[in-house]
């Protein structure tokens, strides 16, 4: 069946509840749009490995997955169909620009799909990394220098920090890359500065794929919850934030329910009266 429209949402917070299960409503919802010739997008900054953890064998009904937050894209039969990453001269350009501004947490991902794997330095790490570090124990590396091919370049910074810590890395930066913001979903508060290659975002990815597709722009929509769903939502040509997302966010976005009521569900239930 020729897919003609797309809808993506994002995983953690979305929909992804809070105590790891799903919402058989929203699963429902989805099945329905695929049914319906809708290609359904997974959308999330988790990479392969950890998607894998958190699905523990469960099948959810998705065409495609965008990874490591735009970073890659797999089909649901497994197949790599994109995958960016920044060679080592560009590791070591982020590492720089990150420690210019007194950012000494610092995590380096490994190439896609190994984007699981944490590159990191000795130093005076706070408890937000130190968490994630133990957490990737059996994945992490400690290594002397930043000069290694990565799919992208983690800051940790607190929230007090965080937008004065953007603004000055995309000055820097920004125009040779691609400058993500996140919160942490280990304390839930501490900001993931994320850097990838130019052009890599949630965004992107889904728009390759509806450019793959053939799928027109005005029969897209999308449904987040946080700071990496930004570019996402203004992508999509109906968009929407669950409840339990920042406040900016909730201004700029027509507001569904929170992960924990069917956020998914009632973006699909919305967009299909479009259709009506």
């Amino acid at each position: 069946m020729k897919k003609t429209s797309l809808f993506a949402t994002d995983l953690d917070g979305t929909l992804l509840r809070n105590d790891g299960t799903f919402s058989t409503r929203d699963l429902n919802s989805l099945e329905t749009l695929r049914s319906g010739g809708c290609a359904v997008v997974l959308a999330t900054g988790r990479s392969p490995l950890s998607l894998e953890k958190c699905l523990g064998g469960r099948k959810l009904p998705v065409d495609w997955y965008v990874l490591s937050s735009g970073a890659g894209v797999i089909s649901s039969a497994g197949e790599i169909t994109l995958s960016r990453t920044l060679s080592s001269e560009d590791t070591s350009v982020i590492h720089r620009a990150f420690a210019d501004l007194g950012v000494t947490d610092t995590s380096i991902q490994g190439t896609f799909p190994d984007a699981h794997i944490l590159h990191w330095m000795t130093g005076k790490h706070g408890l937000d990394f130190k968490k994630r570090l133990a957490y990737y124990r059996a994945f992490s590396k400690q290594i002397e220098h930043p000069a290694i091919a990565s799919s992208e370049v983690i800051g940790f910074v607190h929230p007090d920090q965080a937008d004065l810590v953007i603004q000055k890395l995309v000055e820097a930066i920004g125009h040779r890359y691609s400058v993500i913001r996140a919160t942490s979903p280990i304390d839930m508060r501490t900001v993931w500065v994320e850097v990838f290659a130019k052009g890599v975002s949630k965004a992107s990815a889904c728009d390759a794929i509806r450019e793959e597709l053939d799928i027109p722009s005005q029969q897209t929509a999308a449904v987040g919850n946080d700071w990496n769903d930004i570019q996402l939502l203004r992508w999509a040509d109906r968009p929407f934030i669950s409840s339990n997302g920042p406040d900016p966010m909730l201004r700029e976005f027509e507001n569904v329910p929170s992960n924990q009521n069917n956020a998914v569900a009632v973006a699909v239930e919305r967009w299909m009266e479009d259709f009506v």
